[in-house]
């Protein structure tokens, strides 16, 4: 669903699917540019924090930002309900925006890491049929499984609230280079170029920025009850195939 939104496009291909692609060991796709992991966020002090006290940072920050909203929410009230001094809170995190995407990417890795696709056998193929059967399965099991997480929604819409011009979605962008599902994801467009399936009229950046834009509306769809959950289920996986699926003018 969301990194600009297209965490899901990561979340919808995250199966281990039955193929022989290439998948690039190091280099990623973050929205609409290749890129190679960083890790610069959070400050690397972060990681040396007892687990416990890592937790109720987390689990506190995550509560507070679904709550009140990324706006809402108070930096030093947060800081307080933790129970630790501001200085040792700037020493793991430069700033909000830092604390905000950690509690997001946190909360995008325990519900991702939920979906029990370890079984899962879907086999892309070598024709068009097979290989958007299988995606659009994996979509929509994908979806109504995220969609059972209230906190990760809760995070999601307050991301969606702020729009894709803030700076924190470029931030986020940034953050997540070192994702591989990225690079899976861009691996399995690619097959699907290969074998017909996906068009190579137009650039995979362009049309996966223009379909996180869509997921970003539908998100607000829902969030304005215009949508019923499922009905964005189906309408995510329609509106990727007429993004993706290559142009037959002949049909």
């Amino acid at each position: 669903m969301v990194y600009g939104l297209a965490l899901f496009n990561a979340w919808c291909f995250n199966a281990p699917f039955q193929r022989s692609i290439p998948f690039p060991a190091t280099i990623n796709t973050i929205f609409d540019r290749m890129v190679r992991p960083t890790g610069r966020m959070p400050l690397a002090r972060y990681e040396s924090i007892e687990e416990s006290l890592k937790a109720r940072i987390l689990e506190v920050s995550k509560q507070e930002f679904a709550a009140l909203g990324y706006d809402g929410a108070s930096y030093n009230q947060i800081i307080q309900k933790i129970g630790i001094s501001k200085g040792s809170m700037y020493y793991y995190f430069e700033n909000k925006e830092d604390l905000f995407i950690t509690c997001f990417l946190d909360a995008f890795a325990h519900a991702t890491g939920s979906f029990g696709f370890a079984n899962a056998s879907l086999p892309l193929g070598d024709d068009e049929q097979t290989y958007w059967d299988s995606i659009k399965t994996i979509s929509s099991k994908q979806w109504n499984d995220v969609l059972q997480h209230p906190l990760l929604m809760s995070l999601m819409r307050q991301l969606v609230s702020l729009g894709t011009d803030h700076p924190i979605f470029r931030k986020l962008n940034a953050e997540c280079e070192g994702l591989s599902e990225y690079g899976d994801f861009m691996a399995i467009l690619e097959h699907g170029v290969q074998i017909g399936a996906i068009r190579d009229d137009v650039p995979l950046h362009v049309l996966i920025r223009m379909n996180t834009e869509y997921e970003v509306w539908l998100l607000k769809e829902m969030q304005e009850k215009r949508l019923g959950e499922q009905q964005v289920a189906g309408k995510f996986f329609e509106m990727f195939k007429q993004l993706f699926e290559i142009r037959r003018w002949n049909k």
